[in-house]
């Protein structure tokens, strides 16, 4: 069975959908598709954090890391002054992204990437609803390379639900970086790391 955290998504079969989102006096359109998060609505814990997320005046570059069909990179590009790049393991998001990029109007840099993989470029800021179905070997030293690329004082932002291992991640991080909860909504805890240098 395909994971929308697997590379391709060619057996499986086409059904896309269309789903609207109201943000900051904006109305995106986002084709979505089977093989892909949330592909039937825009998950709540994404909701929560583009709400409580606060970019300073200075970031200048982000990356929406597993974008999907590329919900944070596509939002934050058409409402902030950023420069965006959006990457996933997934064929069929990747090409889901660049179809919202282009429904959208909003120009972004989307790359097809396994995590951090041959990638060396460094950013201000890093934004993920991380796949927690991975299992922690992997998700740990995801988190781990994110922190290693940003830029000094950059901030990575993510969101994760109580039950699904927030507060262990929250211990993890907080040994990489200056970490703190920004909000907590309906179990899910969204959290800010920024790295000292």
């Amino acid at each position: 069975m395909a994971h929308y955290f697997d590379s391709s998504q060619k057996d499986l079969k086409s059904n896309t959908k269309i789903l609207t989102f109201d943000f900051q006096n904006h109305t995106f359109t986002f084709t979505t598709d089977h093989g892909v998060f949330s592909k039937g609505k825009i998950d709540t814990a994404s909701q929560i954090l583009l709400k409580n997320i606060t970019i300073d005046s200075t970031a200048r570059t982000l990356l929406d890391l597993g974008c999907g069909y590329g919900l944070f990179g596509i939002v934050l590009a058409k409402t902030q002054t950023l420069d965006v790049t959006m990457t996933d393991i997934n064929e069929r998001a990747v090409a889901l992204a660049h179809l919202n990029a282009k429904a959208n109007a909003v120009s972004v840099d989307i790359k097809q990437n396994d995590g951090f993989e041959n990638f060396e470029k460094r950013f201000d800021l890093i934004v993920s609803n991380p796949p927690i179905r991975i299992g922690k070997k992997k998700l740990y030293p995801l988190f781990k390379h994110a922190i290693d690329h940003l830029n000094p004082m950059g901030e990575l932002w993510l969101v994760m639900h109580k039950k699904h291992g927030a507060l262990s991640a929250l211990k993890y991080l907080s040994e990489l970086s200056d970490t703190h909860v920004v909000a907590k909504d309906k179990g899910f805890h969204v959290i800010m790391c920024k790295k000292s240098h």
